[in-house]
């Protein structure tokens, strides 16, 4: 089973550290344009960006979660032949076509665990890209240096990270644990757990999402681009116009 298998159905109410939507929609460059899309999920940027973009087609490795984009994607009554989802891993796609645009949206990326995977994203990119298009990555900005991440980041504890109160009374609470990294690459290996009880406290369901999350540290970002044949057209250190290596993200943009 694809392990955000189970967790699809709370991926758009756990709520977004990031608020990245209308970053992506400034950057699509016509109304013509044709947008990729590695990691659609649930659609969360995907439907926003359909709305301004001449076609988008979302990736994403979960059927789960592309049931309920499609379930979306129809409520939105788009003009036919906008948008289209598809499953797929997006370190290994067979696509003709050619886009714009292509993005992977809040840090699709870290979950690619080995450098083979990273660079088969990078030629899915390489053979994606439309002369004159560009791509888009992301990654969190670690809080701390390497040496001091694989000292410090572990812990069995399980955190409290938010909770809220769903429309029919029920509590929806969510928390993570930290309990393993791996330390070259070093990748992250949090634990995200959502529960759900209900108006009188019971716990009516428990989902447990193990994922990864590889570290990329700005120099290193900067040098995937560069080693895979690409330049720099710009970075950001956030969504709403944080210097590179100065904010919470690293989002960088680039060319052939």
């Amino acid at each position: 089973m694809n392990i955000r298998e189970d967790a699809a159905k709370y991926y758009d109410i756990q709520g977004f550290p990031i608020d990245d939507v209308d970053f992506y929609k400034s950057l699509v460059p016509s109304p013509s344009a044709r947008v990729l899309e590695l990691g659609c999920g649930t659609g969360r940027v995907l439907i926003p960006l359909a709305e301004v973009c001449g076609f988008i087609h979302g990736i994403d490795s979960s059927e789960a979660m592309l049931e309920i984009c499609s379930t979306k994607l129809e409520s939105a009554r788009l003009p036919a032949g906008r948008a289209k989802v598809t499953l797929g891993d997006i370190t290994n796609l067979e696509l003709e076509d050619q886009f714009d645009l292509i993005i992977a949206p809040f840090r699709v990326m870290q979950t690619l665990e080995t450098d083979a995977e990273v660079l088969g994203m990078m030629d899915v990119i390489t053979r994606c890209l439309a002369p004159g298009g560009s791509a888009i990555l992301n990654t969190f900005f670690p809080n701390r240096g390497p040496d001091e991440m694989r000292r410090s980041w572990c812990s069995q504890e399980e955190n409290l990270t938010g909770e809220s109160i769903l429309e029919d009374g029920s509590r929806f609470v969510r928390s993570d644990r930290r309990p393993r990294l791996q330390s070259d690459p070093l990748v992250l290996f949090p634990e995200l757990i959502y529960r759900t009880y209900s108006p009188s406290g019971d716990l009516v369901d428990e989902a447990i999402l193990k994922i990864a999350m590889r570290c990329w540290y700005p120099a290193e970002l900067e040098k995937l681009v560069t080693d895979n044949g690409f330049k720099t057209v710009a970075k950001w250190g956030g969504y709403h116009g944080e210097p590179w290596a100065q904010g919470p993200e690293l989002v960088i943009q680039f060319a052939r």
